[in-house]
C-alpha cells in the first residue's frame, strides 16, 4: 500500500515569514511643527484714494449778506485704515484714541469726528469725538480685537469731520491749524 505524505516544508517556510513580517512594518510617525502668530497694531490716515491724507482746510466764512450769520462749513471726511491681531489676556483688546496734539481750535468753534466702521474681524465700537477749547482727547472706537479694514481706496473707517459753531462765539485772531494724533493701543 503506497500512502501518500503531503510535504510539510512550504509549511516550515511560510511559518517563519508570517513572524517576520510585523517587526518590519511602521505604523505610525509624528513630528512637531511651531507656529508663530505676530501681534499687530498698526494705523494710518488715508483719504478716498488710499494716499496719506494731507491737511484738511475748513474756512468759516463770512455771509454774502450783512446782518446774517456765518454759514455752516461743509463736513469732510477721510478713511482710517488698521490691522490688529490681539494678543493673550490683557492685551486681547484694543482702543484707537485721538489727541489734539498740536495747535488749539479756533475759540467758539467745535469739530467733532464721527467713526462708521468697516472692516473685517471684531471692529469694535465706534463713538463720536467732540473737541474743543476745553477737550482734547477721547477714545473713538473701543472693543478691537483681530480685525483689519482694508488698504484700498475706500477702504476703512470713514472718518466724518463737523464743525460747529454760533457766530457770536467766533475770534478771527484765533485762527490756525490743530493736529490730530489716532493711536491704536491695548485698551
Amino acid at each position: 500500500m503506497i500512502h501518500s505524505q503531503k510535504p510539510y516544508w512550504p509549511y516550515l517556510l511560510a511559518a517563519p515569514m508570517a513572524f517576520s513580517f510585523p517587526a518590519w512594518s511602521q505604523t505610525a510617525a509624528a513630528h512637531d511643527v511651531d507656529f508663530t502668530v505676530d501681534e499687530a497694531a498698526m494705523i494710518r490716515i488715508v483719504d478716498a484714494n488710499a494716499s496719506p491724507a494731507g491737511v484738511m482746510n475748513f474756512h468759516v466764512q463770512a455771509p454774502a449778506i450783512p446782518g446774517q450769520a456765518f454759514p455752516s462749513v461743509a463736513s469732510q471726511s477721510t478713511y482710517m485704515q488698521f490691522t490688529s491681531v490681539k494678543g493673550a489676556s490683557p492685551d486681547n483688546v484694543r482702543q484707537v484714541d485721538v489727541d489734539l496734539i498740536g495747535g488749539s481750535l479756533p475759540s467758539g468753534v467745535q469739530l467733532t469726528v464721527s467713526p462708521s466702521l468697516n472692516g473685517t474681524g471684531t471692529m469694535g465700537t465706534g463713538a463720536p469725538i467732540t473737541f474743543s477749547a476745553s477737550n482734547g482727547t477721547g477714545t473713538l472706537i473701543s472693543g478691537i480685537q483681530s480685525a483689519y479694514t482694508g488698504d484700498a481706496p475706500g477702504d476703512g473707517v470713514l472718518l466724518q469731520y463737523a464743525l460747529n459753531f454760533a457766530t457770536q462765539n467766533l475770534d478771527a485772531a484765533s485762527s490756525g491749524m490743530i493736529t490730530l494724533r489716532y493711536t491704536i493701543s491695548n485698551s
